[in-house]
């Protein structure tokens, strides 16, 4: 039957090792999982099943979240994965002591002492829903001479994100709050961990048999002296995923931007969301960064006045504008900028910030897609055929196409397919300008990893041209589709003959390659988490580590004053600033800029 499909996506996991159980964390035990990447953090999780993303989770609470789903270790629906409830993926704590804290002093704890345990889950998000049978389940363990003892405290049965938003007052994540009041917790040795009960549901396409039953978790969070009464946390975040600056695209390559630079930038207002986690409202200053990775341009943008955000709101939307073009350097084939959201309440005590990174890269392809495949599209039946719509501002070489393919059940999506370039017509795919045939899907051995379809001849285009796929045999494709950055209106199929608009949200993850060679830009290294910076917040001097050579220092106040400029050192001495929140740039000595929030207090 001729039709669109939609499915899902996979992708890897890794089991832990023994030594990551002997660990121990103490209270408070908190992640919002904003400082990881792609899995959770080893010094307080002990699996690596879970999936740290910001594309799978809708209107987040905070930056990321952490999703469980149906695969293996090697990115495949599990072996033993059926149609009914099996248990799929885990997200086990460190060991906790719960019978002390520490800081300022020891003090022993007990059920009297009020103990909670918080957080925040969703199902599917931007992936597909668990069904009514599968379920979300929390347990807290206590180890025992041979084994753990897992005891069943609460669990969620599946349903849709629709059906969650009318059962939770339109929210997008609902938080729950559990008490710890048996004494057989208060031990040393206390754990606890989310596990999902998946099935795979039958299917009569093999190649659609992907990724299902998706959960999101979000801001986890035990301590001691809470209360039902209060789920709040003094926080305020960036949620979601940082907006691009760019028009169309969230990658171009450069040449074309310079062609067209007015064009290629977003002229009207853009958006950045905030959390405010805290029991009262906030008056939150936004700023943003703008640095040339290796280059000269730099500037910043503060908005004019503070947003209000109520307490306990979640993404409450900042308007902002892109204040400059990007710059325009004719002695380079490519460049990127590091581009630094801020938002912060300085006058509470203490003081709140919140930041972002996003990478802007002009590299040599085009791409809608921000890298992570929520879902699989495909086409049926056997000669159909889809195609993406993109732009040249200028005549150029189309030298191939990175794709993304996602795996199915068995890899039954492995069929024959020839990777196509159409003229336009019209708004349309009209004449075939190059056709590559007898191509078969293939795959990467990193976690979203584009691979690449090299044109044996160099093809010359200007104007509006189209990549896309036609499927030799039954089944669909599944090819990566993110579905965070809506592009449907670039996006065609062909199933009888006539090429009509998809009626599929997000963007489909075919990347055309230009140039005159194949270069792909390879985000730079961002330094950032390698540097820290010490005491912070800090009274007369801080301490740097992780960059191994500097040229300056330069501290800026939130209104973005210069107010302290100094060759590089370790050691700097902040004794002359007043009390507040400050920006820390320090210059490489390769030029690059790494951006670091600080605190001064008395």
């Amino acid at each position: 039957m001729a039709q669109e499909v939609m499915t899902g996506f996979y992708r890897g996991n890794d089991t832990p090792t023994r030594s990551r159980y002997l660990q121990v964390q103490t209270l408070p035990f908190y992640d919002d999982f904003s400082t990881a990447n792609l899995y959770p953090d080893s010094t307080k999780w002990v699996d690596r099943y879970a999936f740290v993303n910001s594309g799978f989770p809708m209107n987040s609470v905070t930056r990321n979240a952490a999703t469980l789903d149906v695969l293996d270790a090697n990115g495949r629906v599990y072996d033993y994965a059926i149609s009914n409830p099996f248990i799929a993926e885990y997200l086990s704590s460190m060991q906790i002591r719960l019978d002390s804290i520490f800081d300022p002093e020891p003090i022993a704890l007990s059920p009297a002492d009020s103990l909670y345990l918080s957080f925040f889950y969703q199902p599917q998000g931007n992936g597909l829903p668990p069904e009514a049978n599968d379920s979300l389940v929390l347990e807290f363990g206590i180890p025992n001479d041979f084994d753990t003892t897992w005891v069943h405290v609460w669990s969620a049965p599946g349903q849709t994100l629709s059906q969650f938003l009318i059962d939770n007052d339109s929210s997008y994540f609902k938080q729950v709050m559990i008490p710890i009041t048996d004494s057989m917790y208060f031990t040393s040795n206390f754990f606890f961990r989310f596990k999902n009960y998946a099935s795979i549901v039958n299917s009569s396409q093999p190649t659609g048999r992907g990724n299902e039953d998706n959960w999101n978790i979000d801001m986890v969070y035990l301590d001691w002296h809470r209360s039902a009464n209060d789920p709040s946390y003094p926080k305020i975040c960036i949620t979601g995923q940082a907006p691009t600056f760019l028009n169309r695209y969230r990658v171009m390559p450069y040449k074309h931007y310079r062609a067209n630079a007015y064009a290629s930038v977003n002229d009207e207002h853009y958006q950045i969301h905030v959390s405010n986690l805290d029991n009262h409202t906030h008056q939150l200053k936004h700023c943003y960064f703008v640095e040339q990775v290796g280059g000269g341009q730099s500037y910043a943008y503060y908005n004019a006045f503070p947003v209000g955000v109520s307490a306990m709101t979640y993404s409450k939307p900042i308007n902002a504008t892109v204040e400059q073009l990007f710059s325009i350097d004719y002695d380079r084939d490519s460049t990127s900028y590091l581009i630094r959201h801020y938002v912060s309440d300085s006058t509470n005590n203490p003081p709140l910030v919140d930041s972002m990174i996003y990478h802007q890269g002009f590299y040599n392809y085009f791409a809608y897609d921000d890298g992570i495949p929520e879902m699989g599209y495909g086409v049926e039946p056997a000669s159909s055929a889809f195609a993406v719509k993109f732009e040249m501002a200028e005549l150029d070489t189309l030298r191939g196409a990175q794709i993304l393919f996602n795996h199915t059940l068995n890899d039954a999506n492995n069929k024959y397919f020839d990777l196509v370039v159409w003229k336009d017509n019209n708004g349309k795919p009209g004449d075939e300008v190059y056709r590559l045939p007898n191509q078969r899907p293939r795959w990467g051995e990193h976690l979203f990893e584009f691979v690449y379809y090299q044109f044996p001849q160099r093809i010359r285009l200007s104007g509006s041209f189209y990549v896309g796929i036609v499927q030799r045999d039954n089944g669909f494709i599944n090819i990566g589709v993110d579905m965070t950055n809506d592009n449907s209106q670039y996006n065609f199929y062909n199933t009888n003959g006539s090429w009509q608009p998809s009626a599929m949200k997000g963007s489909i993850m075919i990347r055309p390659v230009v140039g005159a060679g194949y270069f792909i830009g390879v985000e730079e290294n961002l330094l950032v988490d390698q540097v820290t910076v010490y005491p912070n917040p800090a009274t007369t001097d801080i301490h740097i580590s992780g960059v191994d050579g500097g040229e300056t220092i330069t501290i800026y106040d939130m209104m973005g004053r210069k107010v302290l400029q100094k060759s590089f050192s370790p050691t700097l001495s902040i004794a002359g600033l007043s009390n507040g929140i400050y920006l820390l740039h320090i210059t490489t000595a390769e030029g690059k800029v790494i951006t670091q929030k600080i605190t001064v207090r008395p």
